[in-house]
């Protein structure tokens, strides 16, 4: 993709923040984690686009949240910083740079799962790492480590797995019918 116009990959940041935005909202309601489809347009995205432009959208998406739109899951504001899930939202940002410039490498679907396996450790170290620091030093209230590694990482990672193997199964499509 780094042959593209620049109107082209305009284009397609703003795709990304859109992707971002509806698949915040498609989602199975638990407590305190949504299980959404944001994992999925997160390592879908990179593995398609690339690390500029999927960073530059995931970028893009965090700044248009924390300016007051409400495209986050639970709203938006510059307030969601104190969301304890806020931390996923940063591991979408630094994993999409990861799994798009891994994809740009390996540009076959074992590639794509390798970083996008990454890209979900990144995710889900600097969010189960901010669900205990908000929970226990922002909202004052008492969580072990293990119950955050519990809630944040062992229930929802199985979906996430499943989400990983659409998402490389659908680059390996979608990058075939871009390149035609």
């Amino acid at each position: 993709m780094n042959n593209i116009s620049a109107e082209k990959r305009i284009a397609f940041t703003g795709m990304v923040v859109a992707l971002m935005a509806i698949s915040a909202f498609i989602r199975i309601p638990l407590p305190i984690i949504p299980l959404t489809f944001q994992p999925l347009v997160a390592m879908l995205v990179p593995m398609v686009f690339g690390a500029v432009i999927s960073f530059s959208g995931m970028c893009l998406y965090l700044i248009i949240g924390l300016m007051g739109i409400p495209i986050f899951a639970h709203g938006g504001g510059p307030a969601y910083v104190l969301n304890p899930t806020f931390g996923y939202l940063v591991g979408f940002v630094v994993s999409s740079f990861v799994i798009g410039f891994i994809s740009e490498k390996l540009k076959h679907f074992r590639g794509y799962l390798a970083g996008g396996a990454l890209g979900l450790a990144i995710i889900y170290v600097l969010g189960v790492l901010y669900l205990y620091f908000n929970i226990n030093f922002i909202q004052n209230k008492s969580m072990e480590l293990c119950t955050a590694i519990k809630i944040g990482f062992l229930i929802p990672i199985w979906f996430d797995i499943l989400k990983l193997l659409v998402a490389a199964f659908l680059a390996v499509k979608l990058r075939n019918a871009l390149n035609d």
